[in-house]
């Protein structure tokens, strides 16, 4: 919603712009064209930023760079690039140029490129490799946990596990042989269970195609599985990504573990805000589903990278479902937060409203 009124507002604003601090009159047929090309660039930049940003410079050699939607794309274009966006300075560099030969003010025409392009273009681009850093870091972190995490729990669970299991073999009276069979039990699981937290840890999801990956090993190994992905897939954040190959893990382990035989279901569907996923197979008859840690575990995954899970028993199916926005939040932090909206207040508020009073233009 944010995002639609951003936009509306942008239009609304350009459209202001160009009605009264063009120096030109403007004729009334111009205002709506205006407006749907604003909206169309602003559409464009959430899916091609560098393409919408190139093509924002053309309108902005009619209106001589005043408006919200040259900073706007430029600002997508920076937090879209992979380093220094070169080509898209060159872009900026070639736009002056042009500039220069049709105003009669070389500086005004300068500044008010390198303001309104250039600036939110760079500053971007810096905020885009600061998130890279930040995930680097996160990343290192998150395996310097994992080694710590294995050295210390994992070699103990391990020895744990030896221990119980060779007291199962062991000749014991008959209750004491039932505590030592659940205690081999609770130390093998708590063991798998470290055993997928450091994997998580340490290993980054490949994205979506894994989770294809992960039916077609079902399928070798014998399971009915049908992988339905509806419409083309996009890509997702890797945190999403990393959930949804636990999901349906948990889900193809759960159907294999109470419906052994029975066909399976698993279904990707794109939405324009969301991605769901749903894992699906039968009741057997007389075995009502138990809410486990491992699910209860999935739910608290999807929330930590913004999303919803849950499951739920329909018609004789048990359903394991979540819902996945299209990118994570980021957890806030007070000085980036402040810097980013001071950034933005300047460049989106007071230079295009200095423009339209006449400031600086």
């Amino acid at each position: 919603m944010r995002r639609y009124l951003a936009a509306a507002g942008i239009v609304g604003f350009d459209s202001a712009l160009l009605t009264f601090a063009h120096p030109a009159p403007v004729r009334p047929w111009l205002l709506p064209v205006w407006a749907l090309v604003v909206a169309a660039l602003l559409a464009l930049s959430q899916r091609r930023p560098a393409l919408a940003f190139a093509a924002a410079l053309l309108p902005a050699l009619v209106t001589g760079g005043a408006g919200t939607l040259l900073p706007y794309t430029a600002f997508r274009a920076g937090r879209g690039a992979r380093g220094t966006p070169a080509a898209l300075c060159s872009a900026v560099v070639l736009f002056i140029g042009v500039q220069l030969f049709r105003a009669p003010n070389p500086t005004a025409v300068i500044i008010t490129a390198v303001v309104l392009a250039l600036l939110p273009l760079l500053v971007g681009a810096y905020l885009a490799q600061q998130d890279r850093q930040r995930a680097a870091l996160a990343a290192h972190e998150r395996l310097r946990i994992a080694r710590d995490m294995h050295d210390a729990l994992g070699h103990r669970l391990s020895l744990m596990s030896v221990q119980a299991a060779a007291l199962e073999v062991a000749e014991l009276p008959a209750p004491q042989q039932e505590a030592v069979r659940r205690l081999a039990e609770s130390a093998r699981s708590a063991a798998g269970e470290l055993h997928d937290v450091l994997g998580g840890l340490r290993a980054p999801s490949a994205g979506l195609a894994a989770v294809e990956d992960l039916v077609t090993r079902a399928r070798t190994a014998g399971v009915p599985v049908e992988l339905t992905v509806s419409p083309a897939p996009r890509e997702v954040p890797e945190g999403v990504a990393a959930v949804a190959y636990r999901l349906v893990q948990e889900g193809l382990t759960n159907g294999c573990k109470h419906a052994p035989g029975a066909p399976l279901s698993v279904r990707l569907e794109w939405q324009d805000d969301a991605l769901l996923l749903s894992v699906v197979n039968p009741v057997p008859p007389g075995r009502p589903p138990a809410r486990g840690r491992g699910l209860l575990g999935l739910m608290e995954r999807a929330e930590l990278v913004g999303g919803l899970a849950g499951h739920a028993v329909t018609d004789g199916q048990f359903r394991l479902w979540a819902v996945f926005p299209p990118a994570v939040p980021e957890p806030a932090i007070a000085e980036p937060a402040f810097v980013r909206l001071a950034l933005a207040g300047i460049m989106f508020g007071l230079v295009p409203l200095s423009l339209l009073v006449g400031v600086a233009g």
